[in-house]
């Protein structure tokens, strides 16, 4: 399996952090709210325990998912506490609708947070490694976490390993904490890693000792 140097991780770490940070400021212009960031966190799972690993409530969850096509094979997710996001919904409706019903607007605003969190975010790494990506329409369940990963994630049989990286998200003066998760299987390993070793590349062309 291909492996990745610690320096690899924390220059994946940055490039992620910058670009969710983009995604951030963008979604905290829409809310009037700031956004705020933890440190991404990078995990190697094995398959067969993905589920397992990635759900992080047992409380309905209310995810916004899209696939990215080759040549970057990977999975790009926003996941919502369903009760809390519904506040979330009513920092983007227009002052003309306050006084509606959140659920009338709730899918469509929040395929809208999810796409401006997916799209800015995605479009920034992107320009970082100098590739282009192409993305699947956004698609929302509401659902238990377990069930939203097995519905979302196609795990071939020739996979191993997922790389996750998962950022939490927090809006100002509320208790709404939310994460982006990202998930790159290892058949498109040697894809990022390539590119990673072009922008990287030193006077020795190397980048520190394995961790994998």
């Amino acid at each position: 399996m291909i492996s990745y140097t610690d320096d690899e991780l924390d220059f994946v770490s940055e490039i992620f952090n910058i670009g969710v940070n983009k995604a951030a400021a963008s979604l905290g212009v829409l809310v009037d709210r700031e956004i705020s960031l933890s440190v991404p966190n990078l995990c190697l799972i094995q398959a067969i325990d993905l589920v397992s690993e990635l759900c992080m409530t047992t409380d309905t969850v209310c995810g916004v998912f899209k696939r990215i096509a080759e040549p970057l094979d990977s999975y790009a997710m926003i996941l919502f506490p369903k009760q809390e996001s519904l506040k979330l919904v009513r920092y983007v409706l227009p002052p003309a609708m306050a006084g509606e019903p959140q659920e009338q607007f709730y899918g469509d605003a929040i395929i809208e947070i999810g796409n401006i969190l997916i799209g800015a975010g995605l479009g920034s790494i992107a320009d970082s490694f100098g590739i282009a990506i192409n993305l699947d329409l956004p698609v929302v369940y509401i659902e238990h976490p377990s069930e939203f990963f097995l519905r979302s994630i196609v795990i071939d049989d020739l996979c191993e390993y997922f790389l996750n990286i998962r950022i939490s998200m927090a809006v100002e003066n509320t208790a709404l904490t939310f994460y982006w998760d990202f998930l790159l299987p290892d058949n498109t390993f040697a894809f990022l890693k390539n590119h990673m070793s072009r922008l990287m590349a030193g006077p020795t062309g190397q980048c520190g000792n394995a961790l994998v």
